[in-house]
């Protein structure tokens, strides 16, 4: 009776629950600030529910179940679309009781209250399963066909999300789950009035054939447990894998989840049919799991070479791809985990013992979950963790298919060896070959926040790698002069600053932005403790003493910003990847308002963007979210990063700026500015960002976090972001005004201001092909303002392209680069093709003087090092 409909709402079920799963996951993210502890905490409270839901359930026997589970699936749904509102309140709850007590009692309590939380609809969702399993009376085809109909559902579940994330925002696309969680639950309602009263099947099968005590159904359930344990560890730790790989944005978190499910419900309904079949082969399944695992490692860099290009014209081809690579890797894997529960349930010839083992297998999935987000990642890392997980499935699946063979001894021997050979995690070089090409880790750091690596060019120069394709920072000469001035504009702008906070640390160098201001208390907010270490050890040549300077804090900056009761005079916030999950968060509506709340009557926000991050829509939206909380906000542009700037108060422009200046020393002024002049700061101005309608970034309502991912996809779109800010300038008198400008400062302002306009003109030339052009301009931006350094870096590059190509002699070459090198000092290319002429001419005396310059711009330059042999760490 109801063979297709049971099924078929049962498979319903599963998408459901998944979908409450992945968003589930989004609120904990957004509460975390991390997308690893998210996804952590609400699988194991998923987990955890599922399994005292059905074990809770597995001894009773119901009148009527499909009224008890349309009552089930109704609750869940109802507490779904009340979560918008619990959520918020559940946040402020936590901010008020833990945000004073340290990040490590702030994640503790968030984690606890959230499990608990989840734990409860989950509760619900897993006592579904014995209620549904109780209808049938042939254990073997009813158990396999049910969990694996509601597992592939799942998958469908998994990828929900990213239809509706996008469309409605984070409450809606709850809301429209637990509206279809609620039909679902009239379906049960409706298909029990129909069936009419229907008692559940009573248990008569032994739970213990071979041991009339239950001992071998104990053993049994222990180590079922333990392979569920090690299949949640797998789960979380490919998510961290395959996230560095394939960049972890929201789809591609989405995708590895619904790549892990294809194969254990594959495997169930495989298992379903031919069982008997199967069973005959039981003795190989555990090395065929285990073994995938590792396989699965070993090829690792080759299929990382696949992936280190975009995959596919579009978003969604490159998804269908990434998900094809991703179910070729797991599904041997897979496969056999969702073979166990028929085949293991048949064999015990018992409904309840089939509740109890899955019951088992969720609370050990719950438990993996917690240790590996917080035990084995940090102590093992990310390959050691998957290792570790292939021998706990060897060894718990071994277990029930004895008896063992002198073969399988061998292979274990052979298992262990190869397990050994890939527990460390692959050089960054070999898993980006192309982008890292010739160079070497050295240094790398995992947790449960990140994964934090420094990796040394060929040229000497050295990368801050997080996540292995989130470049945070370089060591490059023109890397590093960007980084000091995200720390400069907003001193300049606040002019006497005192208490300085910088939310984000890099390598440290937009701190060095700041030390030309003497008396300046820093303070610098970093969740990653990797990126501190790093920046402490390997990156000191390029800062300096800054970071002995600066008070270091770890702690998210959602976090701090609620939790502190200090208010600053600066907050300078870093360039974040806004594409990447969880990470939008940093740029939202609340959080603005959050580090509005923590500046000095005089303060001063800057928040950075990088251009080739953003299209023009979502860059919109940035502006527009800013606004929001800053309603008189400034807009400046330094080089290819747009800078959003609030205060407090009303500015009062220039006069603060030149206050500033005339309490500093020459030098300090000279520092300060970068060597540029405070005008050419000035000249940078490029408005006040204006009142647009359309949506704005939230929390719990996030836009740009799946509207960037395209971006990869769709083409560069920096020309028309370019072409978008463009028509958003003012004229110079609106610019003149809008900086409160004497008369006497208006000539010098507008000779900056027009060789920005040059340089962002010949910008738009070069990508549009007009290279003549844009040669013409950066020439007119130089005779308008030879102090500003992109216009310098322009032209000194266009200098040196021609005079590769000039019929020169090697002494008329060194006039002109003796000219460069004096005009342009900080340009390392320029020194170093003074060097080296220097030296073929044999002029050692100046070849050397040469190369010290050249050291002093870039103090890691390994062809300038080993010319004296000088050794480095």
């Amino acid at each position: 009776m109801n063979s297709f409909l049971i099924p078929a709402l049962y498979g319903l079920s599963g998408l459901v629950g998944l979908a409450y799963e992945v968003l589930w996951v989004r609120m904990v993210t957004l509460q975390f600030g991390l997308s690893v502890f998210g996804v952590v905490i609400t699988v194991a409270a998923f987990m955890a529910g599922l399994g005292l839901g059905a074990l809770a359930l597995s001894g009773y026997t119901f009148r009527r179940p499909l009224r008890l589970l349309a009552f089930l699936e109704v609750s869940v749904a109802l507490f779904s679309a009340l979560l918008p509102f619990l959520a918020p309140l559940e946040e402020r709850a936590l901010w008020a009781g833990f945000s004073h007590q340290g990040v490590l009692n702030w994640h503790l309590g968030l984690a606890l209250v959230s499990f608990l939380l989840l734990t409860l609809p989950a509760v619900a969702l897993g006592a579904g399963f014995p209620l549904v399993l109780s209808l049938g009376q042939h254990v073997s085809g009813r158990l396999g066909l049910l969990y694996g109909v509601n597992t592939l559902g799942a998958v469908l579940g998994a990828l929900l999300p990213l239809v509706l994330l996008p469309m409605f925002g984070w409450v809606h696309a709850l809301r429209g789950v637990a509206l279809l969680g609620a039909a679902l639950g009239v379906g049960w309602w409706i298909l029990d009035r129909y069936a009419g009263t229907l008692t559940s099947v009573q248990d008569q099968g032994s739970t213990a054939p071979t041991d009339k005590s239950g001992r071998t159904d104990s053993m049994l359930l222990l180590f079922y447990g333990i392979l569920g344990m090690a299949s949640l560890s797998l789960e979380i730790a490919w998510t961290r894998l395959f996230g560095l790989l394939f960049l972890r944005t929201e789809y591609v978190l989405a995708l590895i989840l619904a790549s892990f499910l294809v194969g254990i419900g594959l495997g169930s309904l495989v298992a379903t049919r031919w069982q008997s079949t199967l069973r005959r082969f039981k003795t190989a399944f555990p090395w065929m799991a285990a073994g995938g695992v590792l396989a699965g490692l070993a090829v690792l860099p080759v299929v990382a070479g696949w992936v280190e290009h975009p995959l596919g014209q579009t978003l969604t081809q490159a998804l269908l791809l990434q998900g094809l690579i991703l179910t070729l890797l797991t599904f041997p894997v897979t496969f056999v985990l969702g073979l166990w529960l028929p085949l293991l349930s048949e064999e015990q010839g018992s409904l309840r013992t089939g509740v109890k083992l899955y019951g088992a297998n969720s609370l050990g999935g719950a438990l993996g979950a917690l240790l590996t987000g917080f035990v084995w990642l940090p102590w093992l890392g990310t390959t050691g963790t998957l290792v570790w997980s292939a021998f706990l499935i060897l060894g718990a699946s071994l277990t029930w298919t004895r008896p063992w063979t002198l073969l399988q001894g061998g292979l274990m021997v052979g298992f262990v060896g190869l397990g050994a050979g890939l527990w460390t995690f692959p050089p960054a070089q070999k898993l980006l070959p192309e982008t890292l090409a010739g160079s070497r880790d050295i240094y790398r750091y995992e947790d449960a926040v990140a994964m934090t690596q420094v990796v040394e060019q060929p040229d000497g120069q050295r990368i801050l790698l997080t996540d292995l394709q989130r470049h945070d920072a370089s060591s490059d000469p023109t890397a590093a002069f960007v980084q000091r001035n995200q720390g400069r504009l907003a001193l300049l702008l606040q002019g006497q600053p005192q208490r300085v906070l910088f939310l984000g640390l890099g390598t440290g160098l937009s701190l060095a932005g700041s030390s030309a201001y003497p008396n300046v208390r820093r303070v610098a907010v970093e969740l990653s403790q990797g990126s501190i270490e790093a920046a402490r050890r390997y990156f000191t040549p390029v800062d300096g003493p800054i970071l002995s300077e600066t008070e270091l804090i770890q702690d998210d900056a959602r976090h701090f910003m609620s939790s502190t009761e200090n208010h600053y005079d600066v907050i300078v916030g870093d360039l974040y990847h806004p594409d990447l999950a969880g990470v939008g968060a940093l740029l939202s509506l609340e959080q603005f308002e959050r580090v509005r709340d923590h500046l000095s009557a005089r303060g001063v926000f800057v928040q950075w963007l990088a251009l080739n991050q953003f299209d023009p829509a979502a860059l919109q939206v940035e502006l527009r979210t800013f606004r929001r909380v800053f309603p008189d906000a400034y807009l400046f542009l330094d080089g290819m990063h747009l800078a959003l700037v609030g205060f407090r108060q009303t500015w009062a422009g220039w006069s603060l700026v030149e206050a500033g200046q005339e309490r500093l020393s020459p030098d300090q002024r000279f520092e300060a500015t970068g060597g540029e002049g405070v005008m050419t700061w000035m000249g940078r101005y490029w408005g006040k960002i204006p009142d647009t309608p359309g949506p704005v970034q939230k929390e719990w309502a996030p836009v740009i976090d799946f509207s960037l991912p395209r971006l990869k996809y769709s083409g560069s779109a920096l020309d028309a972001t370019l072409a978008a800010l463009w028509h958003q300038r003012p004229s110079l008198e609106q610019a003149e005004h809008d900086l409160n400008l004497p008369e006497r400062q208006r000539p010098e302002f507008a000779s900056a201001w027009h060789a920005t306009q040059y340089l962002v003109q010949s910008w738009q030339d070069r990508m549009t092909g007009r290279d003549g052009e844009a040669e013409r301009l950066i020439r007119l931006a130089f005779e308008a303002n030879p102090r500003d350094r992109w216009v310098g870096y322009a032209l000194a590059d266009e200098v040196l392209a021609q005079l590769t190509r000039a019929p020169l002699s090697a002494a008329q070459k060194e006039v002109v680069l003796d000219k460069l090198a004096l005009r342009f000092p900080w340009h390392v290319e320029v020194q170093r093709a003074l060097w080296k002429i220097q030296r073929e001419r044999h002029e050692f005396a100046e070849a050397e003087k040469t190369r010290l310059n050249l050291l002093q711009e870039a103090p890691l330059d390994r062809e300038a090092r080993m010319a004296k042999n000088e050794s480095f760490q």
